[in-house]
């Protein structure tokens, strides 16, 4: 008899786990053939090969390194074509969106999780900034002219780098079905751009630039720049 109660109840309890697994709705229908973006929260690595976050209180302590799955990509591979075609220089990176128990709240632009901010890369001389800044505070006395020079003029914008950087994105975008929406950087900077090497095929991209900031953002995005994806 207790034999037969004993396989009643262990048949009961495979049942229950099956029907659950065969019953369970997940909260978001998947359809990846339809252009899905995911919800969940994916942390940025750190640092890679040829990149590597700046901000390090951005990242361990608020946890803004978040991205959805598509700008996960999108990130990772562009940074695949930087190593190739811009590898002198050693990309950073100072914050992404932040998340809420492992989502997004989209409707939030600060957890939308759609968004990557850059240093903006620059040259000492003729040579690739490596090391940027030693501190964050350091980051803010720093200002720089509409060419792009700092006002001792010991470091410059590097205008080609960063075009090419930018075109990177919008390559390795399309690869992963979405696009950049908009990049925000000082406006009188976007002249430059268009003049560098590659300044050309960032017109033909018509690759959306805010041109409509205050004096503040135009301050806070000579050292940085702000993609944002759709």
């Amino acid at each position: 008899m207790r034999k037969k109660v004993f396989l009643f109840s262990w048949l009961l309890f495979l049942s229950n786990i099956l029907s659950g697994q065969l019953n369970f709705e997940p909260e978001e229908k998947i359809e990846i053939n339809k252009g899905y973006v995911s919800n969940t929260a994916y942390k940025l690595p750190y640092r890679g090969d040829n990149y590597k976050f700046y901000g390090t209180v951005s990242f361990h302590i608020y946890g803004r390194a978040f991205v959805n799955n598509k700008v996960y990509n999108t990130f990772t591979e562009a940074q695949h074509f930087c190593k190739y075609n811009i590898p002198e220089h050693q990309i950073r990176i100072l914050k992404a969106s932040a998340k809420k128990n492992g989502r997004f709240k989209k409707q939030d632009p600060k957890y939308g999780g759609n968004i990557v901010v850059f240093m903006t890369p620059m040259l000492k001389g003729k040579k690739p900034v490596k090391f940027y800044y030693r501190t964050g505070l350091l980051r803010f006395l720093y200002t720089f002219d509409e060419n792009g020079f700092s006002k001792n003029k010991k470091l410059k914008i590097d205008f080609d780098a960063t075009a090419k950087l930018i075109l990177n994105i919008d390559d390795a975008a399309k690869i992963f079905g979405t696009k950049i929406k908009s990049v925000t950087i000082k406006k009188r900077f976007i002249k430059n751009l268009y003049k560098s090497k590659h300044g050309e095929e960032l017109k033909k991209r018509k690759i959306r630039f805010k041109k409509y900031l205050s004096k503040k953002m135009n301050r806070k995005y000579e050292k940085l720049f702000l993609t944002e994806f759709e």
